[in-house]
């Protein structure tokens, strides 16, 4: 749980923090404004998702690490 709360973490910094600053420094060349804010919410979902497929890979290696440990039990 705690990889999948820090590649949302990470992801949240790399959108707004990366986006931001981009806005701020190239204003003038990428454009934008408040005709570009309905963007915002699709960030929000792909940090979610970020989270969402760190937490599914995790649950799967940790479920391979169990078949591994039971097996080499066999």
């Amino acid at each position: 749980m705690k990889k999948a709360i820090v590649a949302m973490l990470l992801m949240a910094v790399f959108l707004l923090g990366g986006g931001g600053l981009i806005s701020i420094v190239f204003s003038s060349i990428a454009g934008g404004g408040v005709e570009q804010s309905f963007i915002y919410p699709i960030y929000a979902g792909i940090i979610v998702l970020a989270g969402l497929i760190v937490g599914a890979v995790d649950i799967i290696v940790n479920e391979i690490r169990e078949l591994k440990k039971a097996m080499e039990k066999k």
